[in-house]
């Protein structure tokens, strides 16, 4: 998976299909939480966390998790 920052030109992370699954299940975590939160709750926290970004990272990660073509990255631990 590639990032892409504002800040940074460019950032590419590896990942096991283990950690992407983890991490999108975090991310989805997150977003359920979100989506409880009360408009007070949202606005406080809009300046640090961009839920577009999470949405759209986690829509990646279960595509890569589906995917019938996925290339595991092993280590040698």
């Amino acid at each position: 998976m590639q990032v892409t920052d504002k800040r940074i030109h460019q950032v590419k992370i590896e990942l096991s299909l283990r950690e992407c699954k983890s991490l999108r299940r975090a991310i989805d975590h997150y977003l359920t939480l979100y989506s409880q939160m009360d408009s007070r709750e949202k606005l406080r926290i809009k300046d640090q966390i961009q839920v577009d970004i999470l949405r759209a990272m986690a829509s990646h990660l279960k595509l890569v998790e589906t995917s019938d073509i996925v290339e595991e990255i092993r280590t040698g631990t």
